[in-house]
């Protein structure tokens, strides 16, 4: 019973601590901003020029 709860404690603990998923992992300017690739035009993603993850 007891290896049971420390087993929950520890997913809990586990899952309660996940940390943050950002929306570019790199290619990005010192502002955190970067130009569309054409690719990602085509798909409807972006315009032109954009940030990511810009603090506020």
């Amino acid at each position: 019973m007891k290896k049971i709860i420390m087993i929950i404690v520890a997913l809990a603990v586990l899952f309660g601590t996940a940390t943050s998923a950002y929306a570019h992992s790199g290619r990005t300017d010192k502002n955190g901003g970067h130009n569309c690739s054409a690719k990602s035009k085509q798909k409807g993603l972006c315009t032109g020029y954009h940030y990511h993850n810009k603090k506020k």
